[in-house]
């Protein structure tokens, strides 16, 4: 599979379909994957896929200093597809604007079975592609397991659980950096004219800070659980946003990642929309 990958991402880049390749390559470990941006063809060969591959690449797109290396394509698994998609539908990526070297990784790590490459997908191909593949079922009961474990606990007892959780945490913003959501060029957290939220890492700014997040990416998650790999202090960061994801599937039967040309969940209305919430 990495020689198919390898092949058409050399192609891509020698017929000038694309300026830089956002893929894959070695680590400092051998357990170790790294994002690599190849505007090369000669250092095609840096590019790996391996169950270390767990960067959501659609985190790089967006930024100032990556969009100056040109149209990318982009070596996306299911999630970063999705990603592509939720990016395109919130404009700020050309649906015609990037490719993707779409691969799939549900096997990775298996020795009886390889990652395959699905060829290369504008994003409305990958969005088909993916409700061919992967219908929106998106929240398994194995997934929502801890969330449910976690709704089960009286309230009193629920917010005893987020707030020692959200005590450790030490705003060192590593979950916003990994997320393909978070393309804002300045935070609301660093704005201090006038200061919405405090950057102090105490009880009530982490709290703060916590559930500002999960709220703005409300409708907008695709579940990719980078934010919760890349927290030093192992804070349930996926349980907290599949709890959102829950309600908003519940409430407006939405899963994010699967339209690129309709409008954002949270900014629209509808008159059949429920009102059950209204007291």
């Amino acid at each position: 599979m990495i020689e198919q990958l390898r092949a058409k991402a050399k192609e891509i880049l020698e017929k000038g379909d694309a300026s830089v390749i956002i893929g894959y390559g070695r680590g400092s470990r051998e357990d170790v994957a790294t994002p690599v941006f190849i505007t090369d063809s000669a250092r095609i060969d840096e590019m790996v896929f391996n169950p270390h591959c767990y960067n959501n690449l659609m985190t790089f797109v967006t930024r100032d200093d990556h969009k100056r290396l040109g149209t990318p394509a982009v070596v996306a698994k299911e999630c970063d597809m999705k990603a592509a998609i939720v990016l395109a539908q919130e404009d700020q990526v050309k649906e015609d604007g990037m490719l993707l070297l779409s691969v799939s990784c549900e096997e990775m790590g298996r020795a009886d079975a390889a990652c395959r490459f699905n060829g290369v997908m504008t994003i409305p191909q990958a969005e088909e592609w993916l409700k061919q593949n992967y219908l929106p079922a998106e929240l398994t009961p194995e997934k929502l397991a801890r969330v449910e474990e976690i709704e089960k606990m009286p309230a009193q007892e629920r917010w005893a659980f987020w707030s020692k959780e959200f005590e450790r945490c030490i705003r060192c913003y590593a979950c916003r950096q990994a997320c393909p959501m978070c393309y804002c060029r300045q935070c609301i957290v660093e704005k201090n004219q006038p200061q919405w939220l405090s950057t102090s890492a105490h009880p009530a700014g982490n709290m703060a800070w916590n559930i500002v997040r999960a709220f703005h990416l409300a409708g907008r998650c695709v579940d990719c659980g980078e934010c919760e790999r890349a927290c030093p202090m192992d804070i349930p960061l996926v349980s907290l946003n599949r709890a959102i994801q829950k309600e908003v599937k519940s409430a407006f039967d939405y899963v994010s990642g699967y339209d690129h040309a309709g409008k954002p969940v949270m900014a629209t209305f509808r008159k059949d929309d429920e009102e059950d919430f209204i007291k």
